[in-house]
């Protein structure tokens, strides 16, 4: 209902969109609509005079028949449809509103009679089609309906419609016995007793050429039907199998007589949405429990048909039953957290690693000799006296080129002091730089993957998040090979190395082709939950976390891989923890002179410490979101114990 400040805009709106609002409530004007359903509706210049009132009624009216079509109610949309009409005849949306719920009842009546009539219950569906055509009494396809159920006048005696063929094959036949309660003081040859007990409910018995004679004696008081057949004929070994509603045919009680006499009930069923490896086992579960010999899948239709006595069909579908609709759905929430940290230190002072002493005379005209050509041009424009003696000259010569950048000595750049004089004047020097480090890195990496799995009952599934990441693991290359090459070498064709021109041939032609596999990285999760009657849930986990290493081995990426396989029993809406892994490493490194490194107090010249720390927890937690039946095919047996006091 709309709000009153919405009303006086109703009937201008519905106007326009009156086609649109059927349209959005799931309604469909039929293409064959008739003329005169259209012809009933007054023209827009002959609009009645109606009030304000009246209107907003009418579009209440049509509102809630739109409402209720939308819901597959046609009988009561035609009622507010009538209605709504009745209170405007002005507006043609309503006269044709009302022959749309007229088309979906008839076309309801008509597909639910079409149904009887394959059941074989021809006095329903010719009820539900007559009721169709009063509403619609010049609807082909209710004409044509009708015409079918007719029975044809020219059949030949003796000849059966289709619908009766079909109302033949029903089912099995039951027998139709009194529902009083007999007592039984019979002696006598068998088939007379049979007829005693039998007749005395009202049915007729027959006897199949195994029965032989004998005497026997039968004495019940007071029992029905089912029990005084099922001691008869468990007394006398044999079975009973009915003809009609009101006779039976007593056998012997052999396979083969079973084989020939029980009659057989075909029966299909249609499992829509199962794969075809489900039916595959079912039709085994019919094979190998029930002993059904008649069991054919077929796979296309999502059905098995299988043929067998009535008892075991009913077993088979009361199990079915239990194995398809009544399985439980179970979610399952995984929870995988990752926590890495990595802590490194660098404090301390590098000295030099080396010392060395050197000639400074030598070393210096080795300088010299190297560069006299930049030394003399420096003299000669005045960059550089020479006025002391031979040593002095060259060691201040060695300098300038030193300080020229022309020449890099590291025993005069590290030079730590001299000491001697004349020949015997040499230099100490340092091998290596030495450095202050004040160094601190740390990083903390976390990760955490929660994944919700729904799966059916001992149903297996599946998730997988990551990347195929492709790893060459060989290569071909075509060409000519080097052993071709070199068996070719000393031939020649027009005076042209037979080699050369086998190559020139083929090297437009070579390529190297990789063969590539793709590895899923990241996580992939396989589970398979059972719910137990007890309340918990039986959960297969199969669980791989693979990642890329830092390191490769001949060109192939070395893979981290973490595999998590278990079985576990966990109470619904419970947590279990799977798997928890802490992995932790320590690196220390202490870097300075022999000796004096040792001493305490003096470790710290250059001391590194590294710690790395992987921590990995994972947990599970089932929820039964549906309960499986608990139903079963066969009654439980109950064990009555009994025990004995010493």
């Amino acid at each position: 209902m709309f709000h009153a400040p919405y009303r006086r805009l109703l009937p201008r709106t519905l106007r326009v969109a009156g086609a649109a609002v059927l349209a959005l409530a799931g309604i469909a004007f039929p293409a064959g609509l008739r003329a005169q359903d259209a012809a009933t509706t007054p023209a827009e210049d002959q609009k009645p005079a109606i009030s304000a009132r009246q209107s907003r009624a009418a579009d209440d009216a049509y509102l809630e028949g739109a409402r209720q079509l939308a819901h597959n109610d046609p009988v009561a949309a035609e009622q507010s449809f009538g209605r709504a009409l009745a209170l405007d005849p002005s507006k043609q949306v309503y006269a044709l509103s009302l022959a749309v719920a007229k088309e979906h009842q008839v076309t309801a009546l008509v597909q639910q009679g079409a149904k009887e009539r394959l059941l074989g219950h021809t006095e329903e569906a010719n009820k539900l089609f007559a009721e169709a055509d009063k509403l619609d009494p010049n609807n082909a396809i209710v004409t044509q309906h009708l015409d079918q159920g007719a029975p044809a006048e020219d059949a030949a005696p003796g000849l059966t419609t289709a619908s009766d063929a079909i109302a033949k094959l029903g089912g099995p036949i039951h027998l139709k016995p009194t529902p009083d309660n007999r007592s039984f003081h019979s002696r006598g040859d068998i088939q007379q007793v049979f007829r005693e007990v039998y007749s005395a409910f009202g049915i007729k018995p027959s006897f199949d050429p195994s029965i032989t004679n004998q005497s026997i004696r039968f004495d019940l008081e007071d029992v029905d039907f089912a029990t005084a057949t099922r001691v008869l004929l468990y007394m006398t070994h044999t079975f009973a199998t009915p003809l009609n509603p009101d006779s039976v045919l007593i056998a012997k009680d052999t396979q083969e007589n079973r084989d020939r006499l029980v009659p057989q009930v075909e029966e299909t069923f249609y499992l829509p949405g199962l794969p075809t490896e489900q039916l595959t086992e079912l039709s085994n579960v019919a094979k190998n429990i029930f002993d059904l010999k008649q069991v054919a899948v077929q796979a296309s239709g999502n059905r098995i048909v299988m043929r067998g006595r009535e008892d075991a069909m009913n077993l088979v579908n009361v199990t079915f039953a239990g194995l398809i609709d009544s399985t439980a759905e179970i979610m399952i929430e995984v929870h995988i957290y990752e926590l890495d940290k990595t802590h490194m230190r660098n404090i301390g002072a590098q000295l030099p690693s080396s010392a060395s002493a050197f000639s400074i005379a030598a070393e210096a005209q080795s300088l010299v000799s190297a560069n006299q050509a930049l030394i003399d041009q420096a003299v000669s424009s005045g960059l550089l006296v020479l006025n002391g003696t031979v040593l002095q000259n060259i060691i201040k010569e060695a300098a300038f080129v030193v300080l020229s950048g022309a020449a890099n000595t590291s025993q005069f750049t590290s030079l730590l002091g001299v000491f001697g004089g004349g020949l015997t004047f040499a230099g100490l020097s340092l091998g290596g730089s030495s450095t202050f480090n004040l160094l601190l890195s740390s990083s903390d990496v976390r990760s955490i993957d929660d994944v919700e799995l729904r799966l059916g009952d001992n149903q297996s599934g599946s998730f997988r998040a990551g990347t195929r990441y492709p790893i060459v693991t060989s290569t071909y290359s075509s060409g000519v090979s080097s052993t071709l090459s070199s068996a070719l070498s000393g031939i020649k064709v027009g005076g042209t190395s037979a080699a050369a021109l086998l190559a020139q041939l083929t090297s437009s032609q070579s390529a190297t082709v990789p063969q590539v596999q793709y590895e899923d990285l990241g996580l992939t999760l396989k589970a398979t939950p059972t719910a137990l009657k007890s309340g918990q849930v039986h959960v297969k986990l199969d669980m791989k976390i693979e990642a890329l290493g830092g390191a490769s081995l001949n060109g192939i990426p070395v893979l981290n891989n973490r595999t998590l396989t278990s079985d576990v029993t966990i109470p619904a809406d419970g947590t279990v923890l799977m798997a928890s892994e802490v992995t932790r490493s320590e690196q220390h490194a202490i870097d300075g002179l022999p000796g004096l490194s040792e001493i305490p107090g003096f470790q710290g010249t250059d001391k590194t410490a590294e710690t790395d720390t992987a921590e990995l927890l994972i947990t599970l937690t089932p929820h039964i979101v549906r309960k499986r039946s608990s139903m079963v095919a066969s009654r439980r047996l109950v064990a009555n114990v009994s025990t004995v006091e010493q």
